[in-house]
């Protein structure tokens, strides 16, 4: 449908809220959207320097459109949404994943269960989450249940045990179903239980402490010794914690962000002052749309979920009444959509929107593909060839003792694991600071070539890392390009510096793919490092059974 086909038909459109359709010439329907104007809604469709270049393509594979009037623009908005999620319109943002998180469900019984929960709330019991995570779902409903002693056995495996299962053997269950723990002392453990999902965590391990102290007092001590365990499984909880806005308990923090033609909606989830985790979506669209597709996807997101009595957004949106009524309707009680404007609030979303700008960076480097971003590896650090082969390298150490060199190697199908090394080091340099380390390391490495040598060559450091190099391949005669990547002066991701020889230092832009990319080779050998440091430090105290290999000795 040409825009001179959509003017013909302007006459014809009602000035009245509702629900338009386009469709292609196979009578496949391209999108739906809702107005609270039909007739200036259609109209905004002809004007083609206004059009997002994903719009302007459907408008140009347009046929017809249909019109839906309805009684109000909240209606509009229902009949909207449940059409993209029946028809799945292949211009309307899509949520692909689309499934409801997970929650923890205290059922509804004389002696509860907690347990894994989906779906919409209609199962009566208490819920907690959503939780961004499953793996942190198991996690906290495993910790709470064996420090609490709850239950995890079916209803009917309850009403029909005889004695007590192997859970109760081995102290996981109080064992309710046969009468080993009273019904006042288990809904103690519960209410416990509720009030740790409920951000009450510091009250609940101060009434334990009180009760752990009157239970040693008495020489009780193997429940003394209970009452331990449970602290220890709430401080793991507690450390979830911690969003410093004081004044807000449960509410969903949605921000959206867009780089070239990317965008990325990043979804936080707090519920009783607790972070339940977050989830980041990545969709195609610009930065001139940003307003009208979050509202889109709002409203696509919450049909099935069900939504917190307050939504902060970093954006200001279009019809944010009418979403604040339909969402209300969703969810049975009032919802509040806020855009903060200063306080703790603003300062969390953009907390938030900084998190959304790093997911968003992360995806499109790792969309590029490690050959363009060697490619631009080459260009930047003027190498003769694209390289095949980079080495990065790192020491850990505490204070110089256990002090390991580590390197690793990539390529142009990513890491490459079978040319990871690591490196016991002797202080062979004369000294135990980072530069003679790292002098060590690259000796030990450069002077036996069989593993064949790299292109290029990321050393983590600054100056000093560049001197001392430059002395080891002067005197091994080794002639291959490399950098030292240092941190800039807080530490911050996207302030590295780059130190070449004969050059001043440099920084690449912030938001730069290929930054992304170098910091991700940094970070590997930092883990890698940090990771053989730790098995040697262990091994020096006699925590572990073997002594750790140096591949290369």
């Amino acid at each position: 449908m040409s825009i001179k086909a959509i003017k013909s038909k302007l006459a014809d459109i009602p000035k009245t809220s509702g629900v338009y359709q386009f469709f292609d010439a196979k009578n496949n329907l391209l999108y739906v959207g809702k107005a609270k104007n039909l007739q200036k809604r259609v109209t905004s469709y002809t004007k083609e320097n206004q059009l997002s270049a994903r719009i302007a393509r459907m408008v140009f594979l347009a046929e017809k459109v249909e019109i839906t009037q309805t009684k109000s623009e909240v209606e509009a908005l229902l009949l909207e949404h449940n059409l993209i999620k029946k028809f799945q319109p292949k211009f309307n943002i899509l949520l692909r994943d689309d499934k409801t998180f997970a929650q923890i469900l205290i059922t509804n019984h004389k002696f509860p269960q907690i347990t894994k929960y989906r779906g919409a709330r209609t199962d009566k019991g208490s819920h907690f989450g959503p939780f961004a995570s499953t793996h942190d779902v198991n996690h906290v409903i495993d910790l709470l249940r064996k420090s609490f002693l709850l239950r995890n056995c079916s209803d009917s495996d309850f009403k029909s045990r005889k004695k007590p299962c192997l859970e109760h053997q081995i102290k996981r269950c109080a064992a309710p179903c046969v009468g080993l723990v009273s019904q006042e002392e288990y809904e103690s453990s519960v209410q416990n239980v509720s009030d740790v999902l409920s951000g009450k965590s510091v009250a609940v391990q101060k009434k334990l402490a009180q009760k752990m102290q009157q239970l040693s007092a008495a020489q009780e001590y193997e429940k003394a010794a209970q009452i331990r365990d449970q602290i220890k499984a709430l401080n793991a909880i507690q450390a979830r914690q911690n969003i410093n806005v004081d004044e807000l308990k449960d509410f969903d923090a949605i921000t959206i962000v867009a780089a070239g033609e990317r965008i990325c909606i990043y979804i936080a989830f707090f519920r009783g002052g607790q972070n339940f985790g977050a989830k980041p979506y990545f969709f195609e669209g610009e930065e001139k749309i940003l307003s009208k597709f979050l509202g889109e996807f709002l409203g696509q997101f919450y049909l099935e979920q069900t939504p917190p009595s307050l939504i902060l957004l970093n954006r200001e949106l279009e019809d944010k009444k009418s979403l604040e009524v339909f969402l209300s309707n969703l969810s049975g009680k009032k919802v509040e959509i806020l855009t903060p404007k200063k306080g703790a609030k603003l300062s969390l979303i953009k907390d938030q929107s900084q998190i959304a700008t790093q997911n968003l960076e992360q995806k499109i480097s790792r969309n590029l593909g490690e050959k363009e971003l060697l490619l631009e590896v080459k260009n930047i650090f003027d190498l003769p060839k694209i390289p095949q082969r980079i080495e990065v390298y790192d020491n850990s150490h505490i204070s110089g003792t256990n002090a390991v060199g580590a390197m690793i190697t990539a390529g142009v199908d990513g890491f490459i694991k079978s040319g990871y090394r690591k490196f016991n080091i002797r202080f062979e340099q004369g000294g135990r600071d980072d530069t003679a380390m790292m002098r060590e390391v690259l000796t030990r490495r450069f002077s036996k070539t069989h593993d064949g040598l790299p292109d290029f060559i990321i050393i983590d450091g600054g100056k000093p890392q560049l001197t001392a190099a430059q002395k080891v391949f002067a005197e091994l005669e080794i002639k291959i390009p490399f950098t030292c990547m240092a941190k800039g002066e807080k530490r911050n991701a996207g302030e590295e510096y780059f130190h070449l020889l004969g050059k001043e230092e440099f920084q690449l832009p912030k938001h730069a793919p290929v930054l992304h990319y170098l910091q991700r080779l940094r970070d590997e050998a930092h883990r890698f490092a940090i990771t053989a440091h730790r098995i040697k430090r262990k091994a020096s105290l006699g925590l572990n059974q073997y002594r750790p290999r140096a591949l290369s000795e």
